[in-house]
């Protein structure tokens, strides 16, 4: 193979594995970041909710999390488990959610929720199963 072109076939390669940002609605993402740094929130959200995501559970510090006001809601997750974690919101469009992170990494999840119970979980491999899932309260 000519060189031009497994440099092209690498390129190529290395951007299916590392995908594009996606977008619905008014919900937005960031990429994974290290421990250290912090994400962007949006300026527009009307709550921000930081979770640790854990083997295997959402860690707030809260029993049952609530935010009082409905709007564009961002969550700041960051794995502090040992295993890939992310998190998921399943609103109204359908679910929204971080990428995988690895160990120390954060994401912030922008998502549009009106007044409601939402279910918010770790989409990856059996960790919803093993007890990463949870319901968020929003203006009730």
């Amino acid at each position: 193979m000519r060189p031009e072109l497994a440099l092209i076939a690498a390129a190529v390669a290395l951007a299916a594995l590392v995908g594009c940002g996606e977008q619905r609605g008014d919900a937005t993402r960031t990429a994974p970041q290290a421990v250290g740094t912090v994400p962007a929130t949006d300026p527009r959200a009307v709550a921000t909710v930081a979770v640790s995501l854990v083997d295997y559970a959402l860690d707030i510090g809260e029993v049952a999390p609530r935010v009082e006001r409905a709007g564009l809601i961002a969550f700041e997750a960051t794995n502090d488990g040992l295993v890939r974690h992310a998190l998921a919101v399943d609103g109204p469009s359908g679910q929204e959610r971080t990428p995988p992170l690895r160990l120390g990494e954060r994401a912030t999840l922008a998502v549009r929720l009106p007044a409601g119970t939402y279910k918010w979980y770790c989409p990856l491999a059996d960790h919803e199963r093993r007890g990463m899932f949870g319901r968020l309260r929003v203006a009730e």
